[in-house]
């Protein structure tokens, strides 16, 4: 029953939100579907050949308007993926955040980097940023090696 009452709370929270978060938040759960479907099924080399532009970085800075953007697909993101009943790890979250930035038009930069854990396991991570704001996994970059970084800076869509 508390669980219901839990849901219930959430779905009028959702209800009272603005318009366009919503549609942000439904877009950033719908990608993020995508997006593991595709890391499930696609093999990874064929997946990268549309991350964008290889071993290239986007702009250090960008305008107001632009981090604005950024701030709330973050949200959307974060959010969306708290929610959903597949797993939503940082490569699904970059993928989907570097999307819906390209859907706007707004380059950003992806960075897929490595490290050992205290058991001496290779571990991976996934982040991305526009302009100097990381969008999505930035709080977590620290101690990884980035092995490969992909720019949209000048990417069709």
């Amino acid at each position: 029953m508390q669980t219901l009452s839990v849901l219930t709370r959430k779905i009028r929270t959702f209800a009272t939100l603005d318009g366009s978060i919503k549609l942000r938040f439904l877009e950033a759960y719908i990608y993020t579907a995508i997006y593991r479907i595709l890391l499930i099924f696609v093999p990874f080399n064929k997946l990268r050949k549309r991350m964008g532009n290889v071993k290239e970085e986007s702009p250090g800075e960008v305008d107001i308007n632009s981090y604005r953007i950024a701030r709330d697909i973050r949200w959307a993101v974060i959010n969306s993926s708290r929610y959903t009943p597949w797993e939503s790890k940082c490569l699904v979250k970059a993928l989907t955040a570097q999307r819906m930035m390209s859907g706007k038009g707004i380059s950003t930069t992806m960075y897929l980097g490595v490290k050992k854990n205290e058991k001496n396991e290779m571990v991976a991570h996934a982040w991305i940023r526009c302009g100097s704001y990381f969008i999505t996994g930035g709080e977590n970059r620290s101690g990884y090696a980035v092995v490969a970084k992909f720019s949209t800076l000048g990417c069709k869509r």
